[in-house]
This record gives C-alpha cells, structure tokens and sequence, in this order.
C-alpha cells in the first residue's frame, strides 16, 4: 500500500465510557456471517480535536453487539479523525476507512487499516496508513465500489487548496473519485464537479448502459453528475428530483440488478428514512419501506436530530443490512435495521425477515429491556386494579385523583340510574373515594355535590355535577371542582368544594370558579370563553355547557397551570391557575385547524421548554400542536408515533426524568370501543417506545396517572356493559418505583 511518511506526533488516549455523543456509522457482513459496525464520537461534539473512530462487531447475526473499541485515536497536534467506514473488497479484506483532519493546518486526508482475515477470532488489524491522493485536502465519506471492468473506484471530495476549517461545507470542495486498478495499491483522483452552495458525500453506482452515476448531497435535492469513462471525466452537475433534509444518503446496486436508495422520504427535517427500489436504473422509484419515522432538527437549524447517515450491505443470502444513527448528542442511538427485496417492493413485511430500529449501541441507559412485551406489562397492571365505585353505582366516568399521607381521595362522576353518563342526566353527582394506599381497601364513598343540592350559601340549579377535579390546596385541605350543567337551558358553571383532611368533611358551602380573560375576570361559564377565542379568529358556534379545567394540573418553574376544554364547542386553551386556586387565566388557545374537531387535551412542557399538546380529535387522530411561550400555538397536525388514535382523552406526564404519553386506540377487542390504550415513554417528549398497552373488552379509557413519593398511580374508567362500558373506577399501581420496568 502506498504510504505517506508517518507524523511525529502523539496519539491523544480517549475514554469511550465517557462519551457524551456519537453517530456516522458504517456497516459491513462477511463471508462467514459476522457484522461489523463503525461510527465516531470522542469531545463534546462534532467537529472536535478529541474526534475518534470506533469498531464493534457480532457474531450471533446482529442480535447483540459489545461496546466499541477504538480504531483511530486524535493525535497531539488537534487532528481528529472521523467519518469511519466499511468495505469488503473483492479479495474478503475488510477496509476501515476513514478521515483525519488538523483544524489549524493543511493536513486533511483519507486514511486507513485493512483486515485480511476478518472471520479470524479475534480479526488482527493493519496499522493505519494514508490514501495518497495527490492534492492538499481530500474528504470520503462512502463506501468504494467494483466496476465491471474490475477498476475500483471510491467516491471523493477534494480541494485544490488547503481548506482552513474542518472538513464540512466550504464552497471550493469539489466531487469526485480516487481510482485503483492495482487493488487499493495506488490511487489516483479524477473528477471535480462542482455545485451552487455546499454539497460533500456523494455515491457511486454503475449503470447498466456502463456509464457511472454520481449523486451528490445538497441542501434540497440531490444533484448528479455521469461518467462515460470509467471515472476519469465527468459531466457538469444537474440537479435531480431526489429530495433531501441536506443529509447523507445511501445508494447501491442488488444482486437482482435494481438500485436501493435509503434516504429520507416525505420528511420533516431527518425523519421518515425509507429504503426504495429503482427497476429502471434511478429514472422512478418506489414508495419502498419505512425503516424508521422519528423525527428531529434539520442540520441547518441546528445539532441533528432524528435519524440520519444509513449505509449497509446485501449478503450473500439476499438480506439487507442498514445501520443509521439517531439523536446523536441525546439518546446517540446506533440503529440496524435488516430487510428484503420484495419487502421494499411490497412496503411492508412479506418475507418474515424485517427487523427494525434494533440498537447496535446508546449513550443512554435503555428505558426498556431487550424483549419488553407491553402486553403482559398492561395485563399485570389490570390485574391488580380495585373497584373504587360504592356498590350502588350504575354509572362512573372521567375520574382524578390526588395522594395524601397513606390515602388516595378519588373523585369521579357517578349514577345509580344506568350505565354511562351524559351531560343531560340530571342524576349524575361527584363523589370522592377514599383508598388505603397500603390495604387499597375502599375506606369511604362521599358525594358532594347533586342536583339542587342546598348548601349554606348556595343551592345548586338542576343538572349534572359533571367532570370532577381535585387538588391538594395545602397541608389541611382538599379542593374539588365540578361543573354544574343543563345543556340547552343555561350557562355551565364550574364550581369548588373544599374538603377538610383533618376531620374527614366538606366544607358546607360551594363556591364559583372564576375565569380571566383578555376581556375581565367572569364567571367560568362557556360564553366567557368562547368570546376571548372568537376574538383571536375563532369560528366555530358558542356552546352554553361542557366548559371544563380537563387535563391534571401541572407545576412548572414554580407555577400552576392546567389545559382547559370545552368539550362541546371543540375549544381549548392552556390557563395559569392563580394562587387562590379559583381563578383560571387564559393563555393561549388551541384549536387549530378549527375543520377538526379538537377537545380534551393533554399538556406539558419539552426538555427545552417548549409546550407541547395533544388534543382528542372527533374527526380522526390526535393531533399535536406546540408552543414557544404557551399564548400562540401551532396548527395542530398528526404525529408518526400516534398512528390511529380514537375519539378519547388522551394523558401527557413526566415521571422520573421520562414522559409519559397515552392515547386510546381505535383497535376494537371483541368488538369494545375504548378497548385498547397505549402508555408510551420518552426521554426527549419526541422519540417514543411503547411501555404498556391495555386491552380488555371491559374498556380502559380515561386514565389519570400521578406520582407520589416514587410510586405511579393510576385511576381508570371500566365497565362491562355496551355501548359505553363506563360503569365503574379502578385504582391502582402503574409502577414502583417511578422508572421500574417491572410491572
């Protein structure tokens, strides 16, 4: 192998156990089955001086990987080494390439190890070496291929001038190849093909008419560029229709003949990666296989989210191999995903062997072990849920609950006529059960507030006491909310009760709650409401009833707030509760776009500090919307980890540093609507694993979820009867402690 004179400089030793990022990963299988995998991480981010390529490989098909090791250290001087990858040549060696780069010098190139035996136990590696491409800068990032002819050709970005910066977007690089007719002996560099603006990463393919097709990355499209010489010229770059979130891509000719491209498609931002097929040599491709949806940052607006950077192979047994990264200075996910031809062609799973988003390698510790069944996880948790109902009950629904020393005060809304409930049955009453937290024994039933009930100060109108909420007001008292309505005949109002702890009693008078508007302090009745919305542009109709405080309530940076609702007129809002814990201050509404018919939302606050909601939906999925500040909202728009949401409320938590989200799915079991719920968990509030799904024909459906002293609780509707199956409150334990994942 030609040889550049070694450097008189140190090598820089790096603790891999203490990385804090990694991705840009590489993927090569040998003859004898073992996966060997390549990325970079090292400093606290890319570009870095502390940069270091890594290696890991399996030997049980790509089911479990060892933690990386090393395979190119910085050197003394500040030049990182980075962009690893892998490829097997035509003799079975396996090539490590990869770049080294010195920030405040001329020295950038493409370098090397090569493993002549990579099936030996364990694989014995070359020391390194620079591809001696004859200028001041060159830059590779992809895998080299074979031409028919035999040549080798690499694809290669270069400068004709030293480059000051790191490699990465300067405007001079060109794109080209280094080419090898002596089997990686010598190399020498052809091709400059410039771009408007940055472009670098650029792939090779073969064509069947034997000229060559270069694409390239830029920051919308792909562009291209031919060759009808084997490599030594090459035409003026033309864009392409290939679109692209400015990303690496990922292209290569299958043993059928067809092209693979893996790439991000119908995406926002690096999301949406996709692998697709090409039977006509790259003119069309199909809509192909979705390998992982999850989402994050374009690279232009900031440090990439999301998945991003597939490379991989096509064994001798036809299965494909990918490997991607994702969130790499988050969670620093290194992903495998494993697949067929006809599964692409099918865009879904036809052969058996589809596997993906497996994780080769993570910063962060798993929130699930390897053959977590959510199933088994919600069964367990129903399992040992209680009945919090007094037996005289017909009908409960939409239940919350707070923890105080070593009971659970549950309110509810409750019948003894029927199942179900309505907003027009005057018989419904709030009622609070109390429950052992160490027994679960159902210790006492209070209702406290009826139709026409006559209190000390008050009576109340006929109609349902609707929709109870609870809050702990301080070390003595208990508040209790419900809204009073008749609808049709008057304004809904929501009103409060207070319980006493000490004595085990409700206060003898009710009292209004209070809601603030850009308009003035009122009444919490709809009209008020709906006047602040319709002054933003609301359109919809005034509702006279179901005007709610719906979510739980939450505390963030010292302040209380609480989503509010009102189920009827399809409104929503995010409100600060004031101290007196009876006035609710109208933020921001939520209702966007008003032709979907959103209510009962769920709230809560992203690591940044970003709102974030997701709203019940009557005319289709959840849709999620997002705020800066909490007063102007985006449009609502459906999210690729809620896929087929029903017309329920949906729960938004955060326990223990990890995010909780649930949502009822319409999936039926034996025919039940509400049957099904998942409780998805996240660390970032935007890439989610699913934790718990709940199936039972007896319905689960509005489940309230709270942490208290390390152990999440739950209470939840069910019911046995048709067509509401809403006939009774269970409460329980979801986990304990907060994090655990046994259930």
């Amino acid at each position: 192998m030609k040889q550049d004179s070694p450097i008189p400089v140190e090598s820089v030793a790096i603790d891999l156990a203490e990385r804090t990022w990694q991705g840009i990963p590489g993927l090569e299988r040998t003859v004898g089955g073992r996966v060997f995998v390549s990325w970079f991480t090292g400093g606290p981010k890319e570009p870095a001086p502390e940069n270091t390529t890594v290696l890991c490989y399996s030997d049980d098909g790509g089911k479990t990987f060892p933690a990386p090791e090393a395979m190119a250290l910085p050197w003394s001087d500040g030049t990182r080494c980075y962009d690893p990858c892998l490829w097997i040549d035509p003799m079975g060696r396996l090539w490590y390439l990869f770049n080294r780069s010195a920030k405040d010098s001329a020295r950038h190139g493409v370098y090397a190890r090569i493993c002549a035996a990579p099936d030996a136990s364990p694989p014995v590696w070359g020391e390194e070496f620079r591809i001696g491409f004859d200028c001041p800068f060159s830059f590779r990032m992809n895998k080299p291929i074979v031409l028919s002819t035999g040549e080798w050709v690499m694809p290669v970005t270069h400068a004709s001038e030293p480059l000051a910066a790191w490699a990465g977007f300067d405007p001079k690089q060109v794109q080209g190849v280094g080419i090898s007719t002596d089997e990686g002996q010598t190399w020498t560099l052809h091709g400059a093909v410039r771009m408007p603006g940055a472009s670098l990463e650029n792939m090779i393919v073969e064509l069947r008419d034997g000229r060559l097709w270069m694409l390239i990355r830029t920051a919308k499209v792909l562009w291209e560029s031919h060759s009808s010489d084997r490599g030594r010229t090459w035409t003026e770059g033309t864009p392409t229709s290939i679109t692209t979130p400015h990303s690496r891509f990922f292209v290569r000719r299958l043993a059928s003949g067809n092209l693979l491209l893996v790439n991000h498609y119908k995406f926002t931002g690096r999301s949406h990666l996709t692998a697709q097929l090409s039977t006509d040599d790259g003119a069309t491709w199909n809509e192909g296989l979705l390998l992982d949806e999850r989402g994050g940052m374009n690279f232009a607006n900031g440090v990439p989210g999301g998945v991003s950077y597939p490379d991989g192979v096509q064994d001798r047994d036809g299965l494909i191999w990918t490997i991607y990264d994702r969130d790499r200075n988050g969670l620093g996910e290194i992903l495998l995903a494993r697949f067929r031809e006809e599964d692409i062609l099918a865009g879904r799973d036809v052969s058996g062997a589809v596997a993906l988003k497996q994780v080769v390698s993570s910063l962060a510790a798993p929130l699930l072990p390897p053959g977590w069944n959510p199933v088994q996880a919600g069964d367990a948790v129903m399992s040992r849920l209680v009945n919090t109902s007094a037996p005289q009950v017909k009908g409960a629904h939409d239940a919350e609950f707070v923890c105080v020393g070593e009971r659970a005060y549950i309110v509810a809304e409750a019948n003894d006529v029927k199942g179900g409930e309505s907003a027009d049955w005057p018989f419904i009453y709030a009622t609070l059960s109390i429950v052992n937290l160490k027994t679960l024994e159902l210790e006492r039933v209070i209702d406290f507030a009826k139709s026409e009930q006559a209190f000390a100060n008050e009576t109340l109108p006929e109609g349902a006491c609707f929709v109870p909420r609870i809050l702990q007001k301080d070390a003595r008292t208990l508040r209790c909310y419900f809204t009073s309505e008749a609808p049709g005949k008057r304004q809904s109002q929501m009103w409060y009760r207070d319980f006493d702890l000490e004595h085990g009693e409700f206060a003898a008078t009710i009292h209004r709650a209070k809601v603030k508007t850009a308009a003035g302090t009122f009444d919490f009745q709809p009209q008020y409401f709906h006047a602040d919305a319709a002054a933003q542009g609301f359109a919809k109709r005034a509702c006279d009833c179901s005007f709610f405080l719906f979510d739980s309530f939450k505390r963030f940076d010292g302040k209380l707030y609480v989503a509010l609702n009102n189920f009827g007129g399809k409104q929503n809002a995010l409100a600060l509760v004031h101290d007196d814990l009876a006035t609710f201050e109208v933020l921001g509404h939520f209702n966007e776009p008003q032709s979907e018919k959103l209510s009962e939302s769920a709230v809560n606050r992203l690591p940044d500090g970003t709102w974030m909601a997701i709203c019940r939906n009557d005319a289709g999925n959840y849709l999620f919307t997002t705020s800066m500040d909490g007063k102007t909202w985006t449009v609502g728009r459906e999210m690729p980890h809620v896929p087929n949401g029903a017309n329920s409320k949906p729960t938004f938590d955060r326990f223990g540093g990890v995010y909780y989200l649930g949502w009822q799915e319409s999936t039926r079991i034996q025919g039940a609507t509400r049957s099904v719920f998942n409780l998805d968990v996240s660390r970032d509030g935007r890439n989610w694993e699913r934790k718990y799904r709940f199936e039972t024909p007896k319905s689960f459906q509005y489940p309230t979820f709270h942490e208290y002293e390390g152990t999440v609780w739950l209470c939840v509707t069910q019911g046995d009867s048709d067509p509401s199956r809403k006939e009774r409150i269970m409460f329980g334990v979801l986990e304990q402690p907060v994090g655990n994942v046994c259930p």
